[in-house]
């Protein structure tokens, strides 16, 4: 048997010991970097202590290894309804926010968001990070603070994904003064950055020039922004929507139509010309739609019987 194997061995047999940091602290920091890993796993398992554990974790995120780094974050992540954070914990993961390597950031902003030890200000700052990865964590911390104005910047971010994610946590805050932002996004280049923005409107609500905006975008050339400028119009009581969702409940893309028919339902009292609609949509190729058409029609009888 090799010493790194005795030595993990020995490691794996204090699990049903309960060891403490203590009892681990000569596990945590010998040479070898598959023990330090394997330490840190068998402190997850048997902590009794997570205020004194908790820090290890971070600081674990500054190992020379690799492999122990990545364990690490893992474990940062997994344990994260068990923590117990601390100044030395957050002193830890402030001191990886600089790290080179991105998964480490990324590591490290998200225990800081998700254990509410950061505020908009260093999440601001961090949204000028070079790696996109980090720029999309810092932006689900801006959701969990509600921080629109973080948003709007990460609105016009260089990488589409970092916009997508912006748009979508606008969505997630559900505030209607998120709908400016989602409305400056509706030109964007990137046809998934539009309908991230769309399909936002029907969290935060869809105005009625948000609803001129949606109308267009039903004959946008992506079906991806046709079915969120339907799924936002569901949230439009604007009168003139209803013919564009009633095309819309015919467009080639399964998708799109049952989007718009979904949007047409509760028209369907106040709409004559949607029973039409929907009447077609019960012949429609797709089970789906048949089934919204269905279930509108046995909601609302034809008053002529």
């Amino acid at each position: 048997m090799s010493a790194q194997s005795g030595r993990i061995l020995a490691l794996l047999e204090l699990v049903d010991e309960a060891p403490d940091v203590e009892d681990l602290s000569a596990y945590l920091a010998d040479p070898d970097p598959e023990v330090r890993r394997t330490a840190l796993s068998v402190l997850s398992e048997a902590a009794g202590d997570w205020a004194e554990a908790s820090p290890v974790f971070a600081s674990a995120l500054l190992d020379d290894e690799a492999a122990v780094r990545l364990r690490a974050a893992d474990l940062l992540r997994e344990l994260r309804e068990v923590i117990e954070p601390s100044p030395a914990f957050e002193s830890g993961l402030r001191a990886a926010l600089d790290h080179p390597e991105a998964a480490i950031r990324v590591a490290a902003i998200g225990a800081l968001w998700r254990h509410r030890l950061t505020g908009e200000a260093e999440l601001g700052a961090a949204l000028r990070d070079p790696d996109e990865r980090v720029r999309r964590e810092v932006v689900l911390g801006m959701v969990s603070l509600d921080d629109l104005d973080g948003l709007a910047v990460a609105s016009a971010d260089a990488s589409p994904r970092v916009r997508i994610a912006a748009a979508r946590g606008v969505g997630a805050v559900g505030d209607p003064r998120g709908i400016a932002t989602l409305t400056r996004m509706h030109d964007d280049e990137d046809s998934l950055v539009r309908a991230a923005a769309l399909g936002a409107l029907a969290q935060t609500g869809c105005t009625d020039d948000a609803a001129g905006l949606a109308v267009r975008a039903l004959d946008d050339p992506s079906w991806e922004v046709r079915q969120a400028a339907a799924t936002a119009l569901a949230e439009s009581s604007v009168s003139a929507t209803v013919d564009p969702l009633i095309t819309a409940s015919t467009d080639p893309n399964l998708d799109v139509r049952k989007a718009a028919v979904k949007a047409l339902m509760p028209r369907l009292a106040d709409h004559p010309q949607v029973r039409e609609a929907l009447l077609r949509a019960q012949g429609d190729v797709d089970a789906d739609v048949r089934a919204y058409a269905r279930i509108a029609l046995e909601a609302h009888p034809d008053p002529r019987g």
